[in-house]
């Protein structure tokens, strides 16, 4: 058994009792490490204006820019072939029915009546998916904005915006997904997964979450 005497333990005692009362900003200071931040606002460039750092921990990004989301754009579709893009285009039929007519009838006509459900939010089946969008479409402008739809055999994604589905509120910005679908032997969808992100109203950058900037994305 590891012992301890009791002048070691007491010194012990007396730093501990010294160190709880040191904030964190103290201690800093005398190891000579001082806050990115308060270095980021202090530092001054040779011509004597403030010097721009870019930010080296999370809580230095500074959420600045405010949000917005393109109402007015083109969807970007990914496709090999043929079937992937007659997949693709069943997708965005999809997401139109959901939008304005998600009745269980219409939307059996493209998801498999043994569609498995990976989102936490809904069971099994293509009844719920419905039910789900048919509450909401009967109380808001509900609108889904398709941004990119790309399909690899029988797996495709799509990155798109739901807006409106529990507010009448014109500025909605809406929650952002990734939905992911695989298709079955009968060429409906049988299985979904998403990710979903509501859509925050400050950014630490102008590019939007959803927009291609990049040429190589056209």
């Amino acid at each position: 058994m590891y012992t301890m005497n009791r002048s070691k333990s007491t010194i012990i005692a007396a730093a501990l009792s010294v160190f709880t009362i040191v904030s964190c900003e103290d201690v800093s200071m005398a190891l000579g490490l001082d806050d990115v931040s308060s270095r980021r606002n202090t530092d001054v460039q040779a011509s004597g204006s403030p010097a721009r750092q870019q930010p080296t921990k999370s809580r230095d990004q500074e959420l600045i820019y405010l949000q917005s989301v393109p109402t007015d754009f083109e969807t970007h579709v990914f496709v090999a072939d043929d079937e992937g893009a007659r997949r693709a285009q069943q997708i965005i039929d999809l997401y139109k029915i959901l939008e304005s007519e998600p009745t269980i009838e219409a939307v059996r006509n493209y998801v498999s009546d043994q569609y498995i459900q990976h989102s936490t939010m809904l069971p099994d089946g293509p009844q719920p998916l419905a039910m789900l969008f048919a509450s909401s479409a009967k109380q808001y402008p509900v609108a889904i904005d398709v941004h990119k739809v790309a399909v690899v055999g029988n797996f495709a994604m799509a990155h798109v915006n739901f807006r409106n589905l529990s507010t009448e509120d014109p500025a909605d910005l809406g929650i952002a997904a990734v939905d992911m679908y695989y298709w079955g032997e009968d060429g409906k969808i049988v299985e979904h997964w998403d990710t979903l992100q509501s859509v925050p109203t400050h950014a630490a950058n102008t590019n939007t979450m959803f927009l291609t900037l990049s040429k190589d994305g056209e």
